[in-house]
């Protein structure tokens, strides 16, 4: 008897723990985003700015202003019931795909993925500029001031390289901190007779700014330097080395390690007898170094 009822109360617990197992497993979430979208899956963490969700489509980090409602239920089958209350349309099928893919555990390799993503997200929101980057550019330039009719136009090639302080700080950035921006060129402007050829060297401040909710990012650069240019007309040739200006305005869109963009740059190249300077954009492409 004392055997029996041993084995009664051994069974019950089993019972009874089997029973909150599955329970446990058996938990899903309803996830509803400000823009109507319904998510079904299961939420694997959570803290006060985000969630990150599972379903069968991936491992999502939502912040919680994306968030209108979430809904924890006990099965995809009170999943399939708060949609019939809700009014919406739905598939069985995906439903219970979703819900089966959000009871998995998140592998080693996921949480690096994730947390590789989260780092990025937090890099384009902050505005965060820690690599240095090369770039290559053409330009097409106006001439203002006296030399207007004798040097029009004028085309220019230039390549730069940018690094970012965020390495120097631990990545707390802040937009009105400048990186560092130098640039070397080649300056051609030619009209008959008359020429201006030459190199240029600059190097100055950098800023840039994230446009918001995008990936895209605003810069501006002030760059100091010298330029060595031969100038030519049907009466005198004469070589000139100048304090030069560049002023620089520009929007840049990364895709991977790669970003492209569009200046519009200002050029002041100063002579004791005459000041040239000039108007332009140009386009370009750069390339993450590290």
């Amino acid at each position: 008897m004392k055997k029996g009822f041993s084995y009664l109360c051994f069974t019950l617990l089993t019972a009874v723990m089997i029973s909150c197992l599955i329970s446990g497993d058996a938990e899903a979430d309803t996830l509803i985003l400000n823009d109507g979208t319904l998510l079904v899956g299961k939420v694997k963490e959570e803290d006060r700015s985000s969630i990150t969700f599972r379903n069968y489509y991936g491992i999502f980090r939502v912040p919680r202003e994306q968030i209108e409602n979430l809904y924890k239920t006990k099965s995809y089958a009170e999943d399939i019931a708060l949609r019939r209350k809700l009014g919406l349309d739905f598939n069985e099928a995906d439903i219970r795909k979703n819900y089966k893919a959000g009871l998995k555990k998140i592998t080693d390799k996921e949480r690096a993925q994730q947390l590789k993503e989260t780092k990025k997200d937090k890099e384009v929101k902050t505005g965060r500029w820690a690599q240095g980057r090369i770039s290559v550019e053409g330009a097409f330039m106006m001439t203002m001031g006296e030399l207007s009719d004798s040097l029009p136009t004028g085309m220019g090639a230039f390549i730069s390289f940018d690094q970012g302080p965020d390495f120097l700080t631990g990545g707390m950035r802040n937009s009105f901190i400048p990186g560092i921006r130098i640039e070397w060129g080649y300056l051609s402007f030619t009209n008959g007779d008359n020429s201006l050829k030459g190199y240029t060297a600059s190097a100055g401040p950098m800023w840039l700014f994230p446009q918001w909710n995008h990936n895209g990012r605003f810069h501006l650069a002030l760059q100091p330097g010298i330029s060595m240019l031969d100038g030519e007309t049907a009466e005198e040739t004469a070589s000139i080395t100048s304090f030069t200006m560049h002023s620089i305005l520009g929007y840049q869109y990364p895709m991977g390690n790669f970003s492209f963009f569009a200046n519009a740059r200002h050029s002041y190249i100063y002579d004791k007898d005459v000041v040239f300077h000039n108007i332009g954009i140009s386009a370009g492409i750069s390339l993450k170094l590290w």
